[in-house]
């Protein structure tokens, strides 16, 4: 009988390569075959069956293959991925599974079109991957399918992906902080959803003597960049690193750090929330979505409409050091919980 064989699409940018190659590397481990399909975003399923002939095609992400900012090429996009779709399944009939990371694309998109592509879409799947629990009645209203068709499968950690070890004192002398200071660090993409304004605005209320902020990340754009260089202008204890931060470099800022504070607007899933933990960090982050699922040994640190930001920032500031560290090790400890063989098995035994 031969080897069971997954196909991944869209193909990852170099930047952004964890999830996918773990996956891939699990499910060899386990004794399935794992590759990329093709590239390009004409008849991606067809022509991915056609070359590897696939008996999974599992999709992260689809807006590349269906939208587009203008509403007419949208259509014309969405046109051809529901035909794609549709031959796929007529002439090589692999079972599609798609994960789902966010609900609706971040950048404004032709919304109606948006949400009936991922509707048929998500009704032509075998599965509907969930990343953890809790949002599953969500996700399925908003696809208009069963809650049957959906599957909990959390995703396994980043611990020995990313260069880690570096000790608190060499990462400040690295990035010329003080030996003393409370550190508050946001990592991550620099987008207007995740709310970096407000953490900078939360901190320059509050501002807690010996403290510094530091902003890291690739920005969406120089405008927006420019924006939060003028925010922090003038205040020495907000440092903007608004530049991709590479990976042999992430364990300097997160050792360097002691609490993440991410304080997204809206979001379903955030791989920012699991790289934390990895790293053993205490989080402060909104009650959305997955984030309560991820940071469920330290619920008292997220933020809602009733106990806002700033006041779950207070709140961190009562404990020690030391307290803080054991809540990151717990983190930690939470993110092993789920490992990449998870996927792997679900994916080759699917029925």
């Amino acid at each position: 009988m031969a080897e069971p064989n997954i196909v991944f699409l869209p193909i990852w940018g170099k930047l952004n390569e964890t999830i996918p190659q773990q996956q891939m590397k699990a499910i060899r481990e386990n004794g399935g075959q794992a590759q990329y399909g093709v590239p390009g975003t004409i008849f991606p399923l067809t022509r991915s069956a056609m070359k590897f002939r696939p008996t999974v095609i599992s999709l992260d992400w689809i807006h590349q293959y269906a939208l587009a900012p203008g509403w007419f090429h949208s259509f014309l996009k969405t046109m051809l991925f529901a035909l794609d779709i549709l031959l796929v399944k007529i002439l090589f009939r692999p079972k599609l599974v798609w994960t789902i990371h966010n609900l609706q694309h971040h950048d404004p998109r032709p919304r109606g079109i948006e949400r009936w592509i991922s509707s048929f879409f998500a009704n032509q799947c075998t599965r509907v991957r969930i990343l953890g629990t809790g949002v599953e009645n969500t996700v399925a209203s908003y696809l208009k399918i069963p809650v049957s068709r959906c599957i909990v499968v959390p995703e396994g950690p980043y611990i020995g992906w990313y260069p880690e070890g570096q000790s608190r004192e060499s990462a400040r002398k690295e990035l010329n902080i003080n030996a003393n200071d409370r550190v508050w660090l946001y990592l991550g993409t620099l987008r207007p959803y995740k709310g970096v304004e407000d953490l900078m605005e939360a901190f320059l209320q509050t501002e807690p003597k010996g403290h510094q902020l530091i902003i890291a990340g690739n920005p969406w754009n120089k405008a927006y960049a420019g924006s939060l260089f003028e925010k922090a202008h003038g205040n020495d204890n907000i440092r903007v690193h608004a530049e991709s931060v590479p990976d042999d470099k992430l364990q300097t800022f997160f050792a360097a750090a002691d609490l993440v504070v991410l304080p997204f607007r809206h979001v379903l899933n955030s791989g920012s929330v699991l790289l934390a933990m990895g790293f053993g960090k205490a989080v402060v982050a909104p009650e959305i979505g997955l984030i309560p699922f991820r940071l469920s040994s330290q619920p008292q640190f997220l933020f809602n409409d009733q106990i806002g930001l700033q006041a779950v920032l207070e709140k961190t500031e009562q404990l020690s050091l030391e307290a803080l560290r054991e809540i990151g090790l717990e983190n930690r400890r939470q993110a092993l919980r789920y490992t990449w063989n998870d996927f792997a098995r679900f994916v080759l035994n699917l029925k």
